[in-house]
């Protein structure tokens, strides 16, 4: 029986996400733009929430494509806003928009933002329990200034902390689940 993380468990969602996506390294910047938006989507929702919806805001927004958004608008806001398919939440869309416009000219100082502060190499917190993200507040405080400072919004300790595990800077998953060790031959294959 394979184990996993227990919050991977509670959704096929969440699931499916864990096995595939959660905690391997990425470095396209399209990919973690669109890990990003999502993360941003999620303040004050679940994630399984969030995974319900992505397909429909796959569709709404090009995939996340930064050259699409990047020339949406405030009413492309409201257009987006009127769609059943995506969260609609004003504040969250319109900050996504920004993102991109921020983004778009130079997608791979995204990159450098995400994977600069770490010398390029994922972290693991060889966890046995889920972590407390303010016990890595100090840690996350170097990635919210960057990306502050880039101009991106939206942009806080917990939606950066949970965009750092889903882009495998950090490796959090319990050291118990099978995903573990798998990760980081994952993504040496993924570099060779």
């Amino acid at each position: 029986m394979v184990k996993r993380c227990p919050w991977a468990t509670t959704s096929p969602e969440l699931l499916v996400y864990h096995d595939t996506i959660w905690g391997r390294v990425q470095k396209d910047p399209q990919k973690l733009f669109k890990a990003l938006c999502l993360e941003t989507m999620q303040a004050g929702l679940s994630f399984s929430t969030i995974l319900k919806f992505e397909s429909g805001m796959d569709e709404v927004f090009h995939h996340f494509s930064l050259d699409y958004l990047a020339k949406c608008d405030q009413s492309d806001v409201e257009r987006f806003c009127q769609d059943r398919r995506i969260i609609r939440n004003h504040a969250k869309v319109s900050a996504i928009i920004a993102n991109a416009k921020v983004i778009q000219p130079n997608p791979k100082m995204l990159v450098e933002a995400t994977w600069g502060p770490v010398n390029g190499v994922s972290l693991d917190h060889l966890l046995k329990a889920a972590p407390d993200p303010k016990i890595y507040q100090k840690f996350t405080e170097k990635f919210v200034k960057a990306f502050k400072n880039m101009g991106l919004q939206r942009i806080g300790l917990i939606t950066v902390y949970s965009y750092l595990q889903a882009v495998g800077v950090v490796n959090d998953h319990l050291i118990t689940c099978d995903f573990h060790e798998e990760l980081p031959a994952k993504n040496e294959e993924k570099s060779s």
